[in-house]
């Protein structure tokens, strides 16, 4: 069963065991866009058991520069569909559930807990408030990550020691309306792949308990300058 995975298996990081885990692992995509489709792509080729994919939005034209998963054919369809019909065609071994509504306060609970990390590969800051609500209530672990223009920023909350929440860095009493989404900014194309794979990059860590996950650490990326940097972040909760 495992043999389409014999280059990380011989990781002894990894080894039988590691995949097993990847294996009884269960994953939930919050979006299908530009930062899910490389990461959808990685993690089930990697191994990983069951995937769900939840996305209410339609295939355009616009959104073919940077969504991998989808072609010309696509448009129209709904994302949510083409990614679980193109991922279970790739990659038999991995089931995959597609899940055709926005996610909001009145399912994310019912929805999330089917799922031991999330990934939030969404494009605005309320479905982010949504995450981190139903993943405290689960203690869920979660993904985040966000590009504008040229830039991007990738963390993970909700695990570990310092239980570093997504408003610790933006609460919620910020201007939402002067945050504006790639629709309305522009986005090189290539940055949700880097990105995205990223994203799949912490997800693998956090099932496979390898190295040092971005937790209480806001990663900091600039496509035009290839630079790197990491913001140290903490739990402003009161104790």
């Amino acid at each position: 069963m495992f043999v389409n995975y014999q280059r990380q298996i011989i990781l002894p990081e990894i080894g039988l065991a590691g995949q097993q885990k990847l294996q009884q692992s269960r994953v939930l995509f919050v979006g299908a866009g530009g930062l899910a489709c490389p990461a959808l792509l990685y993690l089930a080729a990697c191994g990983i058991g069951t995937i769900g994919i939840i996305d209410f939005d339609s295939i355009e034209p616009s959104n073919l520069h940077r969504q991998i998963l989808y072609g010309q054919n696509d448009i129209g369809k709904l994302k949510a569909i083409v990614a679980k019909d193109k991922l279970q065609t790739l990659h038999p071994n991995c089931h995959v559930n597609a899940y055709t509504s926005m996610l909001q306060n009145s399912n994310a609970l019912t929805i999330c807990q089917e799922y031991n990390l999330i990934i939030d590969a969404s494009d605005n800051i309320e479905t982010r408030y949504i995450i981190e609500t139903a993943c405290l209530q689960l203690k869920l672990p979660w993904v985040f990550a966000a590009i504008h223009k040229f830039e991007a920023q990738i963390s993970v909350f909700n695990y570990g020691n310092t239980k570093t929440q997504y408003t610790d860095i933006f609460p919620k009493n910020i201007d939402n309306q002067a945050v504006l989404n790639c629709a309305e900014t522009g986005v090189l194309g290539v940055l949700p792949g880097i990105v995205g794979s990223l994203q799949a990059n912490e997800a693998l860590k956090i099932i496979l308990q390898l190295g040092n996950v971005l937790s209480g650490t806001l990663l900091c990326y600039n496509a035009l300058t290839n630079a790197f940097y990491s913001i140290k972040t903490q739990n402003n909760s009161p104790q």
